[in-house]
């Protein structure tokens, strides 16, 4: 399995625990199924490395499905 599928399906089975928490960002470890929560990602990010300084993280937005949006929109 892909690191982002892991992260994919850690990030389904904790979304819906996390729902006070909507809004804000969640770092996720994917080897550990360590997430760390955070106003925006520096604070998730500087969380998840003091656990976990070398690993890999991936970013979601709690209750939604994505972080952020790239485009034009009219």
């Amino acid at each position: 399995m892909m690191n982002k599928d892991r992260a994919d399906k850690i990030f389904a089975n904790i979304n819906s625990k996390l729902a006070k928490e909507k809004g804000k960002i969640v770092a996720i470890e994917v080897n550990t199924g360590d997430y760390f929560i955070g106003e925006d990602e520096l604070e998730a990010y500087e969380k998840a490395i003091e656990q976990h300084p070398s690993s890999e993280f991936f970013f979601k937005r709690i209750g939604s499905k994505t972080a952020f949006f790239v485009g034009f929109q009219k």
